[in-house]
């Protein structure tokens, strides 16, 4: 079959819902404003939807939506209808006493000038996560389930169609080349590893409750792991209905 692509998605800030679109821009750091804000709390830890030597958890984040407004600064919807924005002064009273929503690389609140807190990346590994359909309809397999499994659960930026469960592991060490063709520049991308997943896929979300089953079934098949993590080789667009080639 000619692979394609069927999603894409990316989450303004971490561990919060996202966005779908037709089309994204990728640079060098993924998709542009992927995983670009975070919650960060006072001890300078990330919150998350885990504890981690990182990351910070804090209940409910996959309850509240993120979205960039027409100046491209976050805007986090909450479950009561809420909106917050940088400097929002609710922000910690609703996640925690210190707790700032800080762009990736901001120092931070009264640090000294030169400070390098707050310049590590969001990322939990990789600009840029992928995954095949085949995967998802094996997973709902593995579960007992009818359906495939909800990629919402698994937060992955590109959704690609293939036949054969587990395929896109195939593709770790080699180029992965998306969309071009008509003058314009393909998106390269290269495998690097597979991704190792955690709490986050058990945990509710709008329209998909708690299953505590998922992280279970990958723990006990799959190694815990499901879809890979990329390297972006060459930035481009890309857009569903792209073409995908991998070399």
């Amino acid at each position: 079959m000619t692979l394609k692509v069927v999603g894409l998605r990316r989450f303004p800030v971490k561990s919060m819902l996202g966005e779908e679109h037709d089309r994204l821009e990728f640079d060098a750091t993924g998709a542009v404003g992927d995983r670009r804000w975070a919650l960060r709390c006072a001890d300078g830890k990330l919150g998350s939807g885990k504890n981690h030597p990182r990351f910070r958890r804090i209940p409910g984040l996959l309850e509240h939506h993120a979205a960039y407004d027409d100046e491209g600064l976050p805007v986090i919807t909450a479950p009561d209808g809420a909106t917050l924005r940088p400097g929002d002064p609710r922000i910690p009273e609703r996640f925690g006493d210190g707790v700032e929503l800080v762009r990736e690389g901001e120092a931070a609140a009264g640090s000294a000038a030169g400070s390098v807190a707050g310049s590590e990346g969001h990322k939990d590994v990789s600009p840029v996560s992928l995954i095949g359909t085949a995967s998802l309809r094996a997973l709902g397999d593995l579960l007992g389930d009818a359906d495939p499994v909800d990629v919402r659960r698994l937060r992955k930026n590109i959704v690609v169609e293939t036949d054969e469960p587990w395929f896109e592991e195939s593709w770790i060490g080699r180029e992965i080349v998306l969309g071009g063709g008509h003058g314009t520049e393909p998106l390269r991308l290269r495998g690097i590893k597979r991704v190792k997943r955690c709490v986050m896929v058990t945990q509710a979300q709008p329209g998909l409750p708690a299953d505590n089953r998922v992280l279970k079934t990958l723990t006990a098949a799959r190694g815990m792991c499901i879809g890979i993590h990329t390297d972006v080789v060459t930035p481009a667009p890309l857009a569903l209905g792209d073409t995908v080639v991998v070399r």
